[in-house]
């Protein structure tokens, strides 16, 4: 606002200025050059053009002054969109490198699969179904198995309840009515993981026979077993996270960690064929 009142405020200044000079111009013009002797005038004439290149000089300073901001706010928005340029750039690279992780991690699937995206889940409730980008049109199938790379690992995130023409809805394992015949990799003890649906995304497996209690540990990894399942044999599901054996129990129950975080899934593979 202070930059607009001295910019109304100053050609008033400049136009009383500019007429006392031409009353003192013509007055110097007139008779006025007689009385005095021709002294006094050019003292005047040269006072005047003075305050008239000084005048001058005040209005280029502000149109310079004017182009320089207009420079400035230039700059800066070249400098966001640059900016913006940068980000899309990172976020570029990050897909692309992604991208051939997965691709390279979908070359040694063993089996026949159908890469999709996913496009729809909802992060607070980690059970819900989760939309991909594949449907009928592709050949996914109700009952598919679907599985997602991270950390090294070809993890179980769940299978297909619903398949459209173009998209389809997967249930996860983290879904309480969920249940998946596993082992543990190492130890061949063999169980039933389910979902607990819980805000932690915890698994829970059951009848493990209690006899393994001393061989099982935390971080042994969980596969599935391939007996009386849909779910291909060999495929990760989870890590042991803790072995609770109660004395009135028949059998171990394990509590387990995912190996596919669902929030951070992004790219999925649908293996084998439906119901």
């Amino acid at each position: 606002m202070a930059d607009r009142d001295d910019g109304g405020a100053r050609p008033e200044a400049v136009l009383a200025v500019l007429l006392i000079l031409s009353v003192l111009l013509l007055i110097s013009s007139s008779s006025f050059r007689v009385g005095v002797g021709g002294r006094i005038v050019p003292a005047i004439q040269r006072t005047a053009g003075g305050m008239t290149e000084w005048i001058k000089d005040g209005f280029g300073s502000l149109k310079r002054l004017r182009k320089l901001r207009e420079s400035h706010e230039e700059a800066l928005e070249k400098l966001g969109s640059y900016q913006g340029l940068e980000r899309e750039l990172v976020e570029l690279r990050r897909e692309n490198a992604q991208l051939r992780r997965q691709l390279g991690y979908s070359a040694g699937i063993e089996y026949t699969h159908i890469p999709a995206q996913i496009v729809a889940s909802d992060p607070a409730n980690l059970f819900d179904t989760i939309t991909i980008d594949k449907g009928a049109n592709d050949g996914v199938q109700t009952g598919m198995v679907v599985t997602a790379f991270q950390n090294g690992f070809f993890g179980l995130l769940g299978k297909v309840i619903a398949a459209g023409p173009r998209t389809a809805q997967v249930r996860p394992i983290l879904d309480p009515d969920s249940y998946v015949a596993a082992r543990l990799q190492e130890e061949r003890y063999e169980g039933l993981v389910e979902g607990l649906g819980n805000d932690d995304g915890e698994l829970l497996m059951r009848y493990v026979r209690k006899e393994a209690v001393d061989a099982i540990r935390v971080h042994d990894l969980v596969i599935t077993s391939g007996m009386q399942s849909l779910y291909p044999e060999g495929i990760a599901i989870a890590r042991v996270r803790e072995v609770q054996a109660r004395d009135y129990a028949t059998s171990l129950e394990l509590r387990l960690t995912p190996i596919v975080d669902v929030t951070r899934a992004e790219y999925v593979f649908v293996l084998g064929a439906g119901e």
